[in-house]
């Protein structure tokens, strides 16, 4: 790696092709997935929460071709720094629009963050933030995606920091969802999520995972979702998700909601655990 590659690279804004045209078929399965009562949702007006979905391949790769992630500066950046795994680690999600049935989508990329070198619990690696606006083809914004990737070079992990004692929170309400192989599939699918953490037990080994894995689309729709339940009437402005820990097959996961002005902060726990928290913003 030279620093004038990784100059070149961090310069770079990638604009991706037209995304697919935006079908009703697409969204009653991930309805299906993740549920219909979202308030914007009148006429032919898409979840929000889901455009994201228009904006990645909608079929898997073929026998033998590696499942791009639909970011093109992140698999660039894992090749140039040798870092050959990377998960998300936390997600935030900006509405600026609404999507229609018809539309079509186009998104520019850009490296936003890039930290330097550190010993993880996975292996040598370095944290970045990948940032995605979206915009309908006809020129209208849709959103901005920030994800915050760890990136990995599997070996000696660094010294584990100690855990801390969780205080109990109180919580407006609670729900419970199962967690199975076949859930964690079926909702990645609805997201148009293809990396193989997320399908192939074989690849989630790879990577040090212990099984496939929830992705952060599918997190992002359950948090969200829950809080627009409980919050019928009030349409999502944006989505902020931090990532503690995986969420595997097996598991049953709670959601407790805690409601406060214009947010709802929801935490999912495993056996008692957060695994992860969002902060849904809220307007009229």
């Amino acid at each position: 790696m030279t620093n004038d590659a990784l100059k070149q690279l961090l310069e770079q804004r990638v604009q991706r092709d037209p995304s697919s045209v935006v079908t009703q078929e697409v969204v009653a399965v991930w309805t299906a997935e993740f549920g219909e009562q979202w308030a914007e949702c009148e006429g032919n007006v898409v979840p929000s929460v889901m455009y994201t979905t228009f904006a990645r391949p909608p079929s898997p790769p073929s026998a033998g071709e590696a499942a791009p992630t639909g970011l093109a500066l992140h698999d660039q950046l894992k090749v140039l720094l040798d870092l050959p795994v990377a998960i998300a680690v936390g997600y935030e999600l900006e509405l600026r629009g609404v999507v229609h049935i018809g539309d079509q989508l186009v998104s520019e990329d850009r490296i936003a963050d890039l930290g330097e070198e550190r010993p993880t619990k996975f292996g040598p690696g370095r944290d970045w933030v990948i940032e995605v606006a979206t915009s309908t083809l006809a020129g209208s914004p849709v959103g901005i995606e920030r994800f915050r990737m760890l990136g990995y070079r599997p070996g000696e992990p660094g010294t584990p920091q100690p855990r801390k004692a969780q205080e109990p929170l109180e919580f407006a309400w609670e729900e419970r969802f199962s967690v199975t192989t076949a859930s964690i599939r079926r909702e990645a699918a609805a997201n148009h999520v293809w990396a193989p953490a997320h399908h192939h037990t074989a690849a989630a080994h790879k990577a040090g995972l212990a099984d496939i894995i929830v992705d952060t689309s599918s997190q992002v729709a359950r948090l969200a979702g829950a809080a627009q339940r409980h919050r019928a009437n009030e349409r999502i402005l944006s989505v902020e998700l931090a990532m503690k820990r995986s969420i595997l097959p097996g598991a049953t996961a709670t959601l407790g909601g805690i409601e406060e002005d214009r947010t709802t902060r929801v935490s999912a726990s495993v056996d008692g655990r957060e695994v992860s928290q969002a902060t849904v913003t809220f307007g009229s």
